[in-house]
């Protein structure tokens, strides 16, 4: 099973300029045991939280899933919508979130450098750090156009209360907006259209399973791009 998912992920990341989607079963597990915390969100210009509410404390941080039987810390894309079990389709992250056309490559590409500049989120190790990289995340999705100016706790459609650290969102914002920053997809998302999507990092697979994949020579051609 974990060879499976691994290589329907790693075939959305080498295809990600091609529409595509693999469907999985998806379990979602919580919040328990995850880096992250509570944090009171503002939304407005025509958004609203799936109770119809503009205002409300929820989730900043990691989230527990499991994905076709393997189990992955995944990061949420929406606001809109909330997090639960079902049927999902892996897509590449401009795909991403579902219902609507998708956030688009600028922002895409924002969202894999922020990834990649924390060791693919590996870096992300403590409640606060946690907190201010979904809030980064978020404000990327509903914010960002190609200006990190857009980028804010405290201004635009996504306003944050207290609980985000100013310091580690500015460092996050600007790993994101660093258009010299690695823009490698090395993650993928999964999407449903009644559910919370999320970004999750692809396992990595060894060189053999990469060459056998012809993935090699496609991440290299999306690199340069």
């Amino acid at each position: 099973m974990h060879n499976t998912l691994t290589a329907k992920l790693c075939l959305v990341v080498a295809a990600a300029s091609v529409a595509s989607a693999n469907p999985v079963t998806v379990s979602y597990d919580g919040t328990a045991g995850n880096y992250g915390t509570a944090v009171n969100i503002q939304l407005s210009g025509g958004l609203f939280f799936q109770d119809g509410s503009s205002s409300t404390n929820l989730w900043a941080g990691q989230l527990s899933n499991t994905i076709d039987g393997q189990s992955f810390k995944t990061y949420c894309t929406e606001l809109t919508q909330w997090a639960g079990s079902g049927q999902f389709d892996v897509v590449s992250v401009d795909q991403a979130p579902n219902p609507g056309n998708g956030m688009g490559q600028v922002k895409a590409d924002a969202i894999y450098r922020l990834f990649n500049a924390t060791n693919r989120a590996a870096d992300i190790d403590s409640n606060a750090k946690a907190a201010a990289f979904q809030a980064v995340i978020w404000e990327i999705v509903y914010e960002f156009e190609g200006s990190e100016s857009a980028i804010s706790l405290n201004s635009g459609n996504v306003q944050f209360g207290s609980g985000i650290s100013n310091s580690l969102f500015s460092l996050y914002s600007s790993y994101a907006t660093n258009m010299q920053g690695d823009r490698t997809p090395t993650i993928s998302a999964i999407i449903n259209d009644n559910r919370q999507d999320q970004l999750l990092v692809i396992p990595l697979p060894g060189a053999a399973a990469m060459a056998g994949l012809g993935l090699a020579g496609l991440a290299v051609r999306r690199r340069r791009a």
